[in-house]
């Protein structure tokens, strides 16, 4: 098969694939490396401190992986070894079982993390948010609402139950307020006097489309990456053959 197509034609092509892996590899790592930083800001959305550095960190370590196998795929195809190529294989085809069940987890369990998400901000609104400075939950919230535009989970009317509003005497945090000023937030817990100068939309929605268009970015680089992968095993199996024939 591989005499037919010229070896060396076919070490050329698993060459250029294997370094489109490790390409591919470079992105997956600067996306993990980003979403490491990023999961610092969000983390105690989802009530476990370690969930999202542990995907950000998993995403990070499958990149370094996935360049060192992309790289000995390219010296693999470069001295046509048997057995350096069947490791190869293996370690290939086990990444793409991985990809592939993750990949499957993740749509099962889509559902729970938008559960839980909701959860959390509703309990981080109405226990945890104080008003104050170096408060974690306070921070969290101040940042959502100011980063998307939004107010509450679902609507300014969340912040009603609030321990901070009611205590306070003010209807929604000055976060929620379009244009931060005196008298912005006045009213009753969760009923703003000034509706018109609040945001109206609840950040659940928003935050879910900010997160659904990240993993979008990381699915497309994660489908490429799998395509690639998918050619190296063809190709690496057709270079196996040569040099077992050739043994």
């Amino acid at each position: 098969m591989c005499k037919g197509c010229g070896t060396k034609i076919v070490q050329a092509i698993l060459f250029v694939v294997n370094f489109l892996v490790w390409v591919t590899g470079i992105v997956l790592i600067g996306v993990g490396a980003y979403a490491l930083v990023e999961a610092g800001k969000w983390e105690v959305l989802f009530g476990d401190e370690n969930t999202l550095r542990a995907v950000a960190g998993f995403m990070l370590g499958v990149g370094v992986i996935i360049c060192i196998v992309g790289f000995c795929g390219c010296c693999g195809a470069v001295k046509k070894s048997g057995c350096l190529l069947k490791i190869y294989f293996s370690l290939v085809l086990l990444i793409i079982v991985l990809e592939v069940v993750a990949g499957i987890l993740a749509f099962v369990y889509q559902q729970d993390v938008e559960r839980i998400l909701k959860e959390n901000i509703i309990k981080l609104i109405e226990e945890e948010y104080t008003g104050e400075e170096k408060n974690v939950p306070t921070e969290t919230i101040d940042l959502l609402q100011e980063t998307f535009d939004c107010c509450g989970s679902a609507g300014f009317a969340d912040w009603e139950n609030s321990n901070y509003t009611v205590g306070a005497g003010v209807a929604v945090p000055m976060s929620c307020c379009k244009k931060p000023e005196d008298g912005c937030n006045d009213g009753s817990p969760g009923n703003p006097d000034k509706k018109g100068d609040v945001f109206a939309e609840g950040c659940l929605m928003k935050f879910e489309e900010y997160v659904t268009e990240n993993y979008l970015a990381v699915g497309g680089v994660c489908i490429g990456l799998l395509v690639f992968e998918i050619l190296a095993c063809v190709f690496a199996c057709c270079l196996i053959r040569a040099a077992d024939d050739e043994d």
